[in-house]
């Protein structure tokens, strides 16, 4: 186990070092939303004519516990449907609980936002990422992140959003999943 936890910390180590790069070449993309209970901020960035698609997120729940995350995805560069943007690959999961359960997981999944075509300044967006008990670590026997979200432009460069969230974590000798920042959220994303 303690092999697997310095593995996904490197791992995650690797790609922040990465984002720095990446940084370097490309702008991107500030993600800030509240729910009664729970803040969450993340940070995306593609690099310029490459397709590499760099994420970081963190979350905040005042009675559930942490999640942070580091994801590394692939878009499609050459697509010419302006209206779809989709970006598919893997993210690394760290969590510690307020019933004293740690662990991690590394998802597969993907995200995506999609413009409404004749509206397009209204949008929706998600991603999903599933980590079985292979890639779980700690007291996870396996983890599910997923967020869906209406948004509307209010400049270019700015979307403001409502959407629902749910990070389920299935922890040994538990029959529940426990749940992680799980619920309706407001937010912001700031382009640059």
């Amino acid at each position: 186990m303690k092999g697997i936890a310095v593995a996904t910390r490197s791992a995650i180590t690797g790609t922040l070092l990465s984002v720095a790069a990446v940084s370097a070449q490309a702008g991107g993309t500030l993600d800030f939303s509240l729910a009664n209970e729970s803040v969450r901020l993340a940070y995306d960035a593609t690099q310029a004519d490459s397709g590499l698609h760099i994420n970081l997120s963190g979350l905040h729940d005042m009675d559930d516990g942490d999640l942070l995350g580091a994801g590394l995805h692939v878009v499609d560069l050459k697509n010419r449907n302006k209206n779809l943007y989709f970006g598919v690959g893997g993210k690394a999961f760290l969590f510690d609980t307020d019933i004293d359960a740690q662990g991690g997981a590394v998802g597969v999944g993907g995200f995506f936002r999609a413009n409404l075509p004749t509206h397009p300044d209204f949008s929706l967006a998600g991603y999903a990422y599933y980590a079985p008990k292979v890639v779980s670590f700690g007291d996870a026997e396996s983890l599910l992140s997923t967020d869906i979200r209406a948004q509307y432009a209010v400049i270019p460069t700015a979307r403001v959003y409502m959407g629902y969230r749910y990070n389920g974590v299935r922890l040994e000798d538990v029959s529940d999943r426990y749940e992680l920042g799980e619920g309706v959220h407001f937010g912001v994303t700031l382009d640059f």
